[in-house]
């Protein structure tokens, strides 16, 4: 009778660590599931969910645009603003660009420079090659300096951005030009401070 006793006793306590097994092991999965960040979107997708919030006529683009504020989205549909943008417009002649700087003419036998996008800012400025795939945009830079520029100044800033830029959306009179870009990599101080940007956005003159 004992020997019963003791082996339902047995079998019963095997039984209580089995389960006290599964849920100890159930509740640490959710624990580690809890704690574990949110994933974060990839550039792509913030840029397909930019282009829905607006159009992407690369015929639009053609003008003059003031840049009014560097923004920014964690996954292309919230927009904050970040901090203005005082003195620069960015004027855009064609797009998509030259695939070259200087365009070389057969018939006169010298160069020209090719059409570009200018930024026009407080310093030097810029310009830019630009290629276009639906809303994804390259832009590569075509000569300026960053003599005389000081740090920080949005310049600096804005030319990070473009040098950058991943994609971009026309809102009405409204352009937002996505931009990405490891952080590390920058040798000036934003004048974002500690906040984070990768939106630009311009306004149409």
């Amino acid at each position: 009778m004992r020997r019963k006793i003791k082996k339902s006793f047995e079998r019963l306590q095997k039984v209580a660590i089995l389960t006290l097994c599964v849920v100890f092991s159930w509740s640490c999965q959710n624990r580690n599931e809890a704690d574990l960040p949110e994933e974060t979107l990839s550039d792509e997708l913030i840029s397909f969910n930019l282009s829905e919030s607006g159009t992407i006529d690369t015929e639009l683009l053609i003008g003059e645009w003031d840049c009014v504020k560097f923004a920014y989205t964690e996954d292309g549909k919230n927009i904050s603003d970040v901090v203005n943008i005082t003195n620069a417009y960015l004027d855009i002649p064609v797009a998509p660009t030259d695939t070259v700087c200087e365009v070389y003419d057969s018939e006169t036998g010298m160069y020209s420079q090719s059409k570009v996008w200018v930024l026009h800012s407080t310093y030097n400025g810029g310009g830019w090659l630009c290629s276009l795939s639906g809303n994804l945009i390259n832009l590569t830079f075509c000569g300026s300096t960053k003599i005389y520029v000081p740090n920080p100044h949005e310049e600096r800033d804005m030319v990070w951005a473009l040098d950058n830029a991943k994609s971009f959306v026309i809102k009405g009179n409204e352009l937002m030009i996505y931009f990405t870009g490891d952080e590390d990599d920058k040798s000036f101080t934003s004048i974002a401070g500690n906040k984070r940007i990768n939106l630009i956005i311009l306004k149409k003159r």
